[in-house]
């Protein structure tokens, strides 16, 4: 188990996300995010030459590692929220995403010493190398015990 006092400003962690197929990307749109740049094909081709994912499916991919590779092993009390999300490019069908953790921050609780925040930035790339999604993160994750 890795805790906060494990961490330090600087680190960073990579990670590859599945690729999404069309049918993947339709199927989400259709519960989730019902327009037609992710649901029809022809009409996003002719706005972005070809279907895209929807940011929020495109979140979900990227933080999917991030949970079942990285956090499964952290001594985490909770996320804190997102700042600065940005979709910069569309996600388009079979890209598989390289995503890269980097750590900005770790502070202690000066109210509670049994905690504290890991603070890091998410940042995607396509196969291209082109950024298409960031976030800074804050979460709160338990210290060793003295």
């Amino acid at each position: 188990m890795k805790y906060l006092d494990d961490f330090s400003a600087g680190q960073v962690f990579h990670f590859t996300s599945a690729p999404m197929s069309a049918e993947a990307i339709k199927a989400f749109a259709h519960e989730w995010d019902p327009q037609r740049l992710h649901t029809d094909e022809d009409y996003a081709a002719t706005i972005h030459g070809s279907l895209i994912a929807s940011g929020f499916q495109t979140m979900l991919e990227v933080f999917k590692p991030i949970m079942t590779e990285f956090m499964i092993d952290v001594a985490n009390i909770g996320g804190m929220g997102f700042d600065n999300l940005r979709w910069l490019r569309p996600v388009r069908p079979d890209e598989p995403l390289e995503v890269e953790m980097k750590i900005n921050s770790v502070t202690p609780s000066k109210s509670k010493p049994d905690r504290g925040v890991l603070h890091y930035t998410l940042s995607a790339k396509n196969p291209k190398g082109e950024v298409v999604f960031t976030t800074d993160t804050p979460v709160m994750i338990q210290r060793k015990q003295t």
